[in-house]
């Protein structure tokens, strides 16, 4: 009879709160990143004693904890005081300035905006913001396509500090020169996180997520160990998730083994979905990318073959990265300091 203690009842769930598993959640506390929200934390404080503070350019690649870091921060001022008020904006779904005015307009709790042009709520923001403090974050920022609202902010209002997220750093390099000067900003690269930290902070989540003791411990370090191997912590979240679904959908009491296992042949099957999902041209430029990986941009661009402007080619680049197909890197090239890019095949997800 003791085969039954294994199989979960009709009302039982191997989860406690899901929403830990979330990459947007917030936890209490942002392990590995002291150094980095000690810094950012240092370029808001001035806010908090009536003086202008210091702006941010926060780099790195995709799922390694750049929002986080900043979200919990945010959280943190609020608790702190009320005469800064923390402002977050995600470009890739508030993209243009009349969208931005209209997020920061609903985040001062502004409703009167019906019918005001752009300008106009420009105006509004200032006139109530400059009775205090504030801090801006861009998030995603190169989805921005009016860019000038950052000129616009920095020009209008009197104590301000803003933060700007991204995972190219080129954005920056690229960024017209009038808006860069006056941004003048810090530049901070988030590095992935090792083996031992992705470890810590996966065991973090799934402690608060699941039941406890429900997790076989050679599943999860399988998870962990692909986790580290990808440098994507938003990866190893669904690991997580998607280990305790299929354990449930068997209703079995035990994440095992091979529930970890199909859990990751799930995002092997995500990765050959998105190549099947490219155009034509996407396609043709992977397979030269994968022949070619290691090489610099401007190399890749001169022997590409194709008629294709490099604006063009830089941005099909950047699709492919942001698919999470390849991955770039910056390096210091000559003896001048100059930056050049290193454009490189993602095999990682392929070779589950």
């Amino acid at each position: 009879m003791g085969i039954f203690k294994d199989i979960l009842s009709g009302n039982e769930s191997l989860f406690v709160d899901e929403i830990a598993l979330d990459f947007d959640y917030i936890p209490h506390a942002v392990p590995y990143r002291e150094d980095i929200q000690s810094y950012i934390a240092s370029c808001i404080k001035p806010l908090m004693e009536k003086r202008n503070g210091r702006n941010v350019f926060i780099h790195g690649r995709p799922g390694i904890g750049k929002t986080v870091i900043i979200k919990h921060l945010f959280n943190e001022l609020k608790q702190e005081t009320s005469d800064v008020e923390a402002i977050y904006i995600n470009c890739w779904k508030t993209e243009t300035a009349f969208k931005i005015c209209h997020e920061i307009c609903e985040q001062l709790n502004y409703k009167f905006v019906h019918n005001k042009r752009t300008d106009e709520l420009l105006k509004i923001i200032a006139n109530i913001l400059n009775k205090k403090s504030v801090v801006f974050c861009f998030d995603e920022v190169d989805k921005l396509i009016d860019v000038q609202i950052l000129y616009s902010l920095l020009e209008d209002l009197y104590r301000k500090s803003i933060v700007l997220i991204c995972n190219d750093r080129n954005w920056l390099v690229e960024l017209d020169d009038r808006i860069k000067s006056r941004l003048s900003v810090g530049d901070i690269e988030v590095k992935p996180y090792n083996f031992n930290e992705t470890y810590g902070i996966l065991k973090n989540r799934m402690e608060y997520a699941f039941v406890k003791n429900v997790f076989d411990q050679d599943a999860f370090d399988i998870i962990a160990e692909k986790t580290a191997e990808l440098e994507d912590i938003r990866t190893g979240l669904f690991l997580l998730r998607e280990a305790g679904n299929i354990a449930e959908a068997k209703a079995s009491r035990k994440v095992y083994l091979e529930f970890a296992k199909d859990a990751i042949l799930k995002v092997k099957g995500l990765k050959t979905k998105k190549v099947e999902s490219l155009d034509d041209e996407a396609k043709v430029l992977l397979d030269f990318i994968k022949e070619n990986s290691g090489k610099s941009l401007k190399e890749l661009y001169d022997n590409y073959g194709k008629e294709m402007s490099y604006r063009t080619f830089h941005r099909r680049i950047k699709e492919l990265k942001d698919a999470k197909m390849i991955n770039t890197e910056e390096k210091i090239a000559g003896d001048k300091g100059g930056i050049t890019t290193i454009v490189r095949y993602d095999k990682k997800l392929s070779d589950f």
